[in-house]
This record gives structure tokens, C-alpha cells and sequence, in this order.
């Protein structure tokens, strides 16, 4: 901006210069012009008063040779216009009418060619004396090269262009020195613009000395403290729904009416499993499943809400198309077709579960109806003996037991699917539970012939009931599928942070194909159908797992090879609280 400026106000200021040197020189002539004229004419005057006091002819003319021809030419004219005396041969066309024009008084001035020079001349009449000429006058015509004339105007004019040479290169100098001094807040101004126009907002603040300037220059810091603060705010609002629409856990694309993809957010290509930038892509070329394709033609064609589920690497995704609505598309007048990606994986495999689990449930309740019913129907026989009556009823309240526990194992893991805990943590002693639990389960042990050993201790933070239920499940497990004269030892200690629980038999144990469906809803391995098997229902080790990793963080473990035992190791985290006992504990020993 400012080169160009310098280069206006140099033009401007050369092109004055030469129309001021032209003026110059124009002037220089006219004035050059004025003395030659006036210098002809004074010595016109002067050399005709000569003549006047002159007798002859020859008189004349020795006055006329006086003069060199190289500056002054005169001619003499009778009055009859034949000339009587000059110091030069005359012109080959001699102009006469300057001496007709001369001959009612007064000076004649014009210029005439003379030996191919251009030469001033003046014409003027002489009275005379009567013997010089019949009619008492005479014409004198003087004529004056302007040779030197030329000459000093060139030396002017030379002059004139290095005095104005010099001008231009001073006014240059000036007038760089000024434009950068009175551009600075210009360029500043500039430079905030620029600034802005890259992104780095921030207010103009500039001062001039320039009135001209300050005008301009407040508007533009006003105009730019607006503009900065305007694009501050949408940034800010950019990023805000940039973030917003990032960590929203749905995929979103919105499509222009032919199906370009407008906009988007990071979980779509997470889902998608795509990379880069997807925006202007049709939606075709993104996706190529022929479901959702289909979906958003239709929504596009009659306009309602539509959708259809998505299936990629294992998740599930529900997919709906909508018409986008709202006071933007409305001002712009502008179409767009919403996509949105939720993951309904969990929900799905919940809804494959809890088919499964009824069932399951289903089927398990089946076998001991069927027993009832059956052994019902035999009682209405006329005639049976106690002994078939006895056994009837035996194996009545044998399979309504077994519904009993069925029916609250899947009430108990209802409630731990739905979280519903009746009660709240504490701080419990481990080794305690597990001898009281160890405790109770004696009599069972014993008619198994099998011998309990616990030891250890250890506290830590959970649900008391329930861990009570976890270990519970564990101790008869390892009792019911056992052998006579078996073991089982259950092992309380610390480990750090943590604290672990070890029930361990050298029962019938569990193979390997086996082990990795144990904690499954309703398995039962074929080996587990063992006379102390009548109430299993399958879900013993499911509810343990889900207390012990679901409600409490923990884990557990199983070790176990077929014929010679299981062990279960539950690792629960202590808690503060009961790492604030740990300390409180160690400080009283210590003193």
C-alpha cells in the first residue's frame, strides 16, 4: 500500500515539476522574446535618429558596414522600396509588405528567413533629407539574430532540469520519510487485520499525530474490536458444539439433499471404522449397507422418521433417519438429513440373556412340574400302597424343593441384575465369615464325609450379605462335588491392597472343556449330576461371579483338573475404609 501511495504522490509530484519547467521555459522564451524585441527596437530608434542627421546616400552606407553581419543585418530602403545601403547582400525573396505596412509610421516586427537562419526583424520609416531621397523619408529594416537567445535558453533549460532532478530525489526522500511516519498506524491497522484473518483475535489499538488518519483509523480499531470479539464468539461457540457434538456417545451425519455429507462426528467414524476427512463424500460411497441406504431413501421420500439396525465388528447399532428441523435450516432455507448411530450392543445382548435365561428357566422349572404332575396323577389311583403313597409324596416335595431353590436362585439374580441391594458396605472381617460359614456347612460336610479346614484373616469393604452368599456358594460347591473322605480348605490372607479368599477341594473336579462356561447362567457340567446333585440349579456360580466382579470390582479365578480338585480365588479390593483400620490398627501396636 504504501509503494503504490509513493509511487502517486511521486508521479504527482514529477509531473508538476515539468508543467512548472515548462511553465519556466515558456516564460524563460516569451521573456527572451520581450528583450530581443525591445533591444531591436531601442537600437532601431537610436540608429534611425543617426540617419536622420545624415546628407547622402554614401553616408549611408559607410554607416551600415559598421555593424558585422553576424549579429546585425540592416538594409536601407528608398522610399520607392529599392534598397540604397546594407552590410549584407539582400534575401533572395525580399518581403516588401513590411515596408508599406511602415510607411504610415510606426514599427513593424516580424521574422523572416534569411541564409536559412530564422531572424527577428523590424521595420520602421526614416525621415530624411530631401537630396537622400525624392520624398524626404527613407525605410531602415534591422534585422537581429537569436542565436545567443537560443543558447541561453538551453543552458536554462539544462538548468531548469537539474534543479528539477533534484527536487524530485529531495521531494522523494521527504516524502518516503512522511508516508512511512504517517502509514505506521495504516500498517498496524493492516497487520490486526491480518491477524484477525488468521485466526489470532485481539483488538486494534492505534494512535495517529495525523488528523486526516485518526478519523479512519478509530473507526477501523472500533469496527475490528467488534469483529474480533464477534469471531471470538462464534470460535468459541464452534468449538463448544464441536465438543459437544465429539463426546456425544452417538454417531451423527447430516446429509444435503443428494446425499453429501454435510457433517459429522468423531464417533461415526469410530463405528464406521473410517479415517480422515469424510465431509462432501456421498453417503454411498461411505457406507455400503443396503439397510441404511434404503432407510434414508425412505425418509427422504415421505419425509417421517425411519431407521434399521447396523451390525459391525461385534456391536450393534441402532440406526434412525430424521428431517433436521430448527430456526437455522429455516433461515438458510436449507435441507438436511440426520443420521444417528446408537449402540445398542449392551442392550441386546441383555435382551439375548434374558431370553436365554427364561429358557433356561423354562426348561429347568419343566423337569420338576413334569416329576409333580406325574407322581400326582399316580396318587388318584385307587389302591396304591403307603410305600408307592410315600414314595409319591417324596419325590412331590422332593421337586418342590428344587422348584423353591430354582425360583429364589433366579429371584436373587433378578434383583442383582437390576441392582436392588438391600443393605449397605461395611468393613468385615473375612476370616471371621468364612469360619462361621465353614461353621454352619458342618453338618453337610459331615454326612458327605467330607472335612472343612479354615484360616487367615482379613478385612476389607463389600456388602456383608452378599459376600456371605458369594462364599456360601463356594463352601457347598466344593462339599457337594466331592468325594467321601475329601478335603476342602478355605484360606483368608492379605495381599497388599488386597485381600484374597481360597476355597479349594480335591474333589471330582471340572475338565477343560468345561472351565470356561462354569460361570454361566444354568450350566451344569455332565460330571456335576452326581447323587448330592438333586438341588443344583445352575446358577450358583453365576450369582458368586456377578457379586464378587459386578457388585464389589473384584476378581475371581478358577484352577481346577478333572479328578482331582478345584480351587476358586476371590481378590477383593480392601477400601479405605478398611486401610484406614489397617493403620489404625499398626499405630496401637506400635505403641
Amino acid at each position: 500500500m504504501r509503494s503504490k501511495l509513493s509511487r502517486q504522490i511521486f508521479t504527482t509530484i514529477s509531473v508538476t515539476l515539468i508543467l512548472v519547467i515548462l511553465l519556466a521555459c515558456g516564460g524563460y522564451l516569451l521573456a527572451s522574446y520581450l528583450n530581443v524585441r525591445s533591444t531591436l527596437s531601442s537600437f532601431s530608434q537610436q540608429y534611425a535618429r543617426q540617419l536622420e542627421d545624415m546628407d547622402y546616400v554614401y553616408e549611408l552606407a559607410q554607416s551600415a558596414n559598421m555593424f558585422p553581419t553576424r549579429s546585425v543585418i540592416i538594409f536601407i530602403y528608398s522610399s520607392d522600396g529599392n534598397l540604397i545601403a546594407s552590410n549584407a547582400p539582400p534575401p533572395e525573396n525580399a518581403n516588401l509588405g513590411d515596408l508599406q505596412t511602415a510607411a504610415s509610421g510606426g514599427e513593424v516586427f516580424n521574422t523572416v528567413e534569411y541564409d536559412g537562419i530564422t531572424m527577428l526583424s523590424l521595420t520602421t520609416r526614416v525621415n530624411v533629407e530631401s537630396n537622400i531621397d525624392s520624398n524626404g523619408r527613407i525605410f531602415l529594416r534591422v534585422l537581429i539574430t537569436a542565436d545567443w537567445a537560443s543558447e541561453n535558453f538551453w543552458i536554462f533549460f539544462g538548468s531548469s532540469i537539474a534543479v528539477a532532478l533534484l527536487l524530485i530525489l529531495l521531494a522523494m526522500g521527504i516524502t518516503n520519510l512522511n508516508l512511512k511516519r504517517s502509514m505506521r498506524p495504516l500498517e498496524a491497522v493492516q497487520k490486526g487485520l491480518n491477524d484477525i484473518n488468521n485466526g489470532n483475535f485481539h483488538g486494534i489499538a492505534v494512535s495517529t499525530d495525523y488528523e486526516e488518519f485518526r478519523g479512519i483509523v478509530s473507526q477501523i480499531s472500533d469496527i475490528s474490536e467488534k469483529i474480533s470479539a464477534s469471531l471470538s464468539s462464534i470460535k468459541y461457540e464452534q468449538r463448544k458444539a464441536a465438543f459437544l457434538l465429539d463426546n456425544i456417545g452417538q454417531g451423527i451425519i447430516a446429509l444435503s439433499d443428494t446425499r453429501g455429507i454435510l457433517t459429522y462426528n468423531n464417533a461415526v467414524l469410530r463405528i464406521l471404522g473410517l479415517q480422515g476427512n469424510i465431509a462432501g463424500q456421498r453417503l454411498e460411497d461411505v457406507i455400503d449397507d443396503e439397510s441404511i441406504i434404503a432407510a434414508v431413501a425412505r425418509t427422504q421420500e415421505n419425509g417421517e422418521k425411519d431407521g434399521c439396525e447396523f451390525r459391525r465388528a461385534g456391536n450393534v447399532y441402532r440406526v434412525e433417519t430424521l428431517i433436521a428441523s430448527g430456526s437455522w435450516f429455516e433461515t438458510y432455507n436449507t435441507f438436511a438429513l440426520l443420521l444417528t448411530f446408537t449402540d445398542i450392543t449392551q442392550e441386546s445382548r441383555s435382551a439375548d440373556i434374558r431370553s436365554e435365561f427364561f429358557a433356561n428357566a423354562s426348561h429347568e422349572l419343566k423337569t420338576p412340574l413334569t416329576v409333580i404332575k406325574g407322581y400326582s396323577e399316580l396318587l388318584t389311583i385307587p389302591g396304591q400302597s403307603e410305600k408307592n403313597i410315600s414314595r409319591c409324596v417324596s419325590e412331590i416335595q422332593t421337586n418342590a424343593d428344587k422348584m423353591g431353590v430354582l425360583i429364589n436362585d433366579m429371584l436373587f439374580i433378578s434383583r442383582l441384575d437390576a441392582n436392588i441391594v438391600n443393605e449397605e458396605k461395611a468393613v468385615v472381617d473375612l476370616g471371621g465369615m468364612c469360619r462361621s460359614i465353614c461353621d454352619d456347612m458342618g453338618g453337610a460336610a459331615q454326612n458327605a464325609g467330607v472335612t472343612i479346614f479354615c484360616e487367615g484373616d482379613g478385612m476389607a469393604e463389600c456388602y456383608p450379605k452378599m459376600m456371605t452368599t458369594a462364599i456360601t456358594n463356594l463352601v457347598s460347591n466344593a462339599v457337594k462335588y466331592n468325594r467321601e473322605g475329601g478335603s476342602v480348605w478355605v484360606k483368608v490372607h492379605e495381599d497388599g491392597e488386597y485381600v484374597c479368599i481360597s476355597v479349594k477341594d480335591n474333589g471330582i473336579g471340572i475338565s477343560d472343556e468345561d472351565k470356561p462356561r462354569v460361570f454361566e447362567r444354568f450350566f451344569k457340567a455332565d460330571k456335576a449330576h452326581t447323587r448330592n446333585d438333586e438341588l443344583s440349579t445352575g446358577l450358583g456360580l453365576a450369582i458368586v461371579k456377578h457379586i464378587i466382579v459386578n457388585m464389589h470390582g473384584g476378581e475371581i479365578t478358577l484352577e481346577s483338573e478333572e479328578g482331582k480338585g478345584s480351587e476358586f480365588i476371590v481378590k477383593l479390593a480392601k477400601g479405605k475404609e478398611a486401610e484406614k483400620n489397617d493403620i489404625s490398627d499398626e499405630t496401637q501396636t506400635g505403641n
